[in-house]
Formats: structure tokens, C-alpha cells, sequence
């Protein structure tokens, strides 16, 4: 097996049309992430509202919602907010705060990222090899639901694939090197945990792309130059945050000093006090969601489908192998490289904690390995090619029929707290009353402020915290609104907002409206029913 090649010139008559085949992964790629997309999942993540708020911000008054003039990290929940999702939303939300808009551009990325990871595949092993990794990508349950909502951690995945395949088409006599230094700087933006495999992967690609002979020297240096002022304002907001400094202000721009400890320090292994401990654990941790243990997160996984169905590790790991090429760099480049991503990608779950959104990056090699098994499979089993396939297809019918089934629906629903906008929207109706929501919703404040779309200068100083100085702070009331039943005791003429599965005091004194999975109790009115 080469670097340019497949194993076999012989191919069964169903391949031998890759442009048709093209088409029609790319076409079951779309409608997976395209149907029913932001009616399902229903409602909004808090993590959403955030993200999707703070674009609006920014765009209309040229902050975001802490009031912070375009921070390179956003405050978010006062320990911080990886914030290039943000940025990238702005020209979205121009057309609407919606989920459709806010969850817009992870589908754009999770469709482009087929294309990509076809161009990565032919590279490595030919144009068979390319649709079939391709097909793998687009029937993963991971990568469908990762495409579907719009947590801000989740482009950092589609960023690395577009600097992956940049360098990988990285040549002496082109620039494609600057491009992807420069897509690995933002790679930065995209999710904390960055910080540790983007440099890893540099470090071990550029000496294969200068062995190789992809790059130059000159080339190499004004690629790390690139990687090198992209990651400036990284290394000032660590110093920041790090030594208690005061916010920098560079122009418009805004290196935030964060309320509260950044989240990097309680999150990353180095600032523990047993740090040989924690990465003992967060080893342990990482393998076991390798292999297909649920992180209990129903937004990452469905029942046992894991991240390329069940057992699809094994595939991954054997495919590990096969890429392992002889020590002669100059012929394996593309191999060496993935080789390079998937280490990298490990290094996060080395410094921390994962679940599968915080170790999103590891998972595009593990399908790309896991393609290369079944690869060598067909290529000595032609004559049962399509029959070794049907297992894959089988397992991406009963997915897509189990995602978009009742029982999927209703408890990602809930999860996203869908009914919660619209039963907000109708209670701001009813100007003379108070409103109190229900803490069972995580952050509800947030949904209000993107209701009401205001200048964060002129309501930031009305949030009222029951814990001004913690890392994870809560709001317990702003204006006429309070969160969790306690903070409305003393208010008996407000309208009060439950899940469907909080019951109410005395609530034959109100009349009901329900949304979803909310009820509106509201006062009734003298000589009503």
C-alpha cells in the first residue's frame, strides 16, 4: 500500500463511477444533518443563547452581552467562552436571533467537512479511499448530531480539517502552508483545548513537511511567524487571567480579565495540586470514551450508537495500525501526518476531563482509521465489497430512525428546554405582573435577555447573583423577572413559569397556558372562572 494508491487496480463495477458515488454520499450527508435541522433538537441549549447572544451584541452595539468591546475570550458565564463561534455567527444573526440561525453555521461546517475529509482521504490512499472514508463521516452519529446545534466547542473540528487538508496539499511550490497556519491560529479560538493539540500537531508535522520536502525552510518559518501573532492575544489572556492582571484594551479589542477564575485553571491537570493523579484519571477517562463508553450526555451520544456505531473502535484501532507506515517519511507523508492528529488529539484528554464535545478532536482520525480497516477488507474481499458495507448502512438507517423517533425527541427536548421561549414571549405580554421561571432551567436569565435584546450597557449592572464571587455565579433576579421558586415567595400576583413536571401550589387560583414542555400560571382575572 502507497501513499497515492489503493491496494488493488481492480475494482468492482459498482465503484467505478466515483463522481456519481461522490454525489450520493454527499447527498446522504446533507439530508442526515438537513432534516427537521433546528426543530430537532427542540428548543435551546443555555450554551446557545449564550453564544448566539453575544454575536448579536457584538453586531448591533459592539460588545458583547457582558458588555466587554470585542474580547478575544468571552466572559459567558463569568469563567470564560471560547469565542470564535461567536464571531463567526455575527453575519448569521444579522438575519434573525433564532436556533436556525444560531446553529447555521455548524451545519454549513459539518456538510463542508465531507468534501475535506473526501480531499484528505484521496490523498492518503486514492479516490476509492476517499469516498469511503467520506461515507464514513457522513453516516457518523456523532458528526450528525455534532452538526445540528450550536455549541460554540464544536467548530473546532471543521477548522483543524480545513488546516489539515491545507497542509496536506502543502507543496514547495505553493503557499498552502500559510493558509493552514493561519487556520491552525484560529483553531485556537475555537475550543481551550487547542491550546494543547495545535501546537503538539505543529511540532511533529513540520519536520515531516521539511523531510517530505512539502515546504521549504523560509516557507516553514513564515507559517510558524503566522501561528506565532495569531497566538499572541491566547498568551496575553492566559497572563491576564493567570496573574490577576487588569483587562487590556488594544483598540477596539479587549483582552478580558474574567469576573471570576478562568475556566483553563480549574479545568487543566497542570493546576492541580496531584497533577500525576488527575492525568492518571483523565488517561483513564479518554480511553474509555474511546472505546465506547457514554459520557450520559444525550446531546453527544444516542442509546449505543457511540461515535461510529457499536464496536466501531475496534475498526479504529486496527486501522491505526494498518496506518502505520515504514520510517521513510518522504513516502508517507499524509500517513505520518494523521498519525500526528490523532497523538495531538490525545494530548486533551491527557490535560483534562473529557466528555465527547471537550474531546471532539480526536474523533475524525478514529474514523479515518477506521475506514482505512475496511479498506483493507475490500480490497481483498471484491467479490462481497457491497455485502461487507451493509452492516454500516444498516446501523445509519436505525440511528436516523431512532434520533428523529418520539422518544429521542421528547427527552432532548427537554434537555433543551423547548417551550421555555415561546411560554416567556407570551408571559412579557402581561406587563403588570412579575414573572418568576422556574430554576429547574439551567440559566434562565439567559433566555430572557434574548428575548429582550437590549443594550448590555444598560442592564448589566441590573443582574442581581446570589454569589457574586463564584465561578459559576447564578442570577436570581433582573427587573421584573426571578429565577427559582424560592425568589418569588413574596410576590403573589406573579406569573410563574413550571416545567411540566413541577406541580403548583394552589393552582386553581390561576388560569394555564402550556408551551411545550412549560406551563404558564398567571393570576385569573376578578369575576373570571
Amino acid at each position: 500500500m502507497n501513499a497515492t494508491a489503493s491496494p488493488s487496480p481492480s475494482r468492482p463495477r459498482w465503484m467505478t463511477f466515483p463522481n456519481i458515488l461522490f454525489a450520493i454520499i454527499l447527498c446522504v450527508g446533507i439530508f442526515a444533518r438537513c432534516w427537521e435541522f433546528a426543530a430537532l433538537p427542540a428548543g435551546l441549549n443555555q450554551d446557545e443563547a449564550s453564544i448566539g447572544l453575544d454575536a448579536y451584541d457584538l453586531l448591533h452595539y459592539g460588545v458583547d452581552r457582558n458588555n466587554v468591546s470585542f474580547p478575544m475570550n468571552f466572559t459567558a458565564w463569568d469563567s470564560g467562552m471560547d469565542a470564535l463561534y461567536g464571531y463567526l455567527l455575527i453575519p448569521f444573526v444579522a438575519f434573525g436571533l433564532t436556533a436556525f440561525t444560531i446553529r447555521l453555521p455548524l451545519l454549513l461546517s459539518g456538510i463542508l467537512s465531507l468534501p475535506l475529509i473526501y480531499f484528505v482521504g484521496k490523498r492518503t490512499l486514492g479516490v476509492y479511499f476517499g469516498l469511503l472514508v467520506m461515507f464514513f463521516l457522513a453516516i457518523s452519529p456523532w458528526h450528525i448530531m455534532m452538526s445540528r446545534w450550536g455549541l460554540n466547542d464544536n467548530i473546532l473540528p471543521f477548522v483543524f480539517l480545513a488546516g489539515f487538508a491545507a497542509t496536506v496539499n502543502s507543496r514547495v511550490d505553493n503557499k498552502w502552508f500559510l493558509a493552514a497556519s493561519f487556520l491552525f491560529g484560529l483553531c485556537l479560538y475555537a475550543y481551550g483545548g487547542a491550546y494543547v493539540a495545535v501546537p503538539l500537531f505543529l511540532l511533529c508535522a513540520i519536520p515531516v513537511l521539511l523531510i517530505h520536502k512539502s515546504v521549504s525552510r523560509k516557507t516553514a518559518l513564515q507559517g510558524v511567524g503566522i501561528f506565532a501573532l495569531l497566538s499572541a492575544p491566547i498568551g496575553l489572556f492566559l497572563l491576564v487571567n493567570s496573574l490577576h492582571l487588569p483587562s487590556l484594551s488594544l483598540g477596539p479589542y479587549t483582552i478580558p480579565r474574567l469576573p471570576t477564575q478562568a475556566r483553563y485553571e480549574f479545568m487543566a491537570a497542570i493546576f492541580a495540586s496531584d497533577p500525576l493523579s488527575i492525568f492518571k484519571n483523565n488517561v483513564i477517562t479518554a480511553i474509555q470514551l474511546i472505546m465506547g463508553k457514554s459520557d450520559g450526555l444525550p446531546w453527544n451520544e444516542l442509546s449505543n450508537y457511540q461515535y461510529f456505531y457499536t464496536r466501531g473502535y475496534i475498526l479504529s484501532f486496527v486501522g491505526a495500525v494498518l496506518l502505520i507506515p515504514s520510517w521513510e517519511i518522504k513516502l508517507h507523508k499524509e500517513k505520518w501526518l494523521m498519525l500526528a492528529w490523532l497523538g495531538a488529539a490525545f494530548g486533551i484528554g491527557l490535560m483534562q476531563p473529557v466528555n465527547v464535545n471537550r474531546f471532539n478532536l480526536i474523533f475524525l482520525p478514529l474514523i479515518f482509521c477506521a475506514a482505512v480497516c475496511v479498506f483493507c477488507l475490500l480490497a481483498y474481499a471484491r467479490p462481497f465489497s457491497l455485502i461487507l458495507l451493509v452492516p454500516f448502512v444498516a446501523g445509519f438507517i436505525l440511528f436516523t430512525r431512532d434520533y428523529h423517533g418520539v422518544d429521542y425527541r421528547q427527552s432532548i427536548g427537554e434537555e433543551f428546554f423547548d417551550g421555555l421561549l415561546p411560554a416567556l414571549e407570551f408571559s412579557r405580554s402581561m406587563d403588570d405582573h412579575p414573572i418568576c421561571v422556574t430554576g429547574s432551567v439551567n440559566q434562565p436569565y439567559i433566555y430572557v435577555l434574548l428575548l429582550e435584546k437590549k443594550n448590555p450597557a444598560g442592564y448589566i449592572h441590573d443582574l442581581v447573583y446570589n454569589q457574586p464571587d463564584s465561578s459559576f455565579r447564578t442570577v436570581l433576579s433582573y427587573g421584573r423577572y426571578s429565577f427559582g421558586l424560592p425568589s418569588c415567595a413574596a410576590q403573589p400576583d406573579a406569573v410563574i413559569i413550571l416545567s411540566s413536571r413541577e406541580s403548583m401550589e394552589d393552582a386553581s387560583a390561576y388560569q394555564t397556558k402550556t408551551f411545550g414542555n412549560y406551563i404558564v400560571y398567571y393570576p385569573k382575572q376578578p369575576g373570571g372562572p
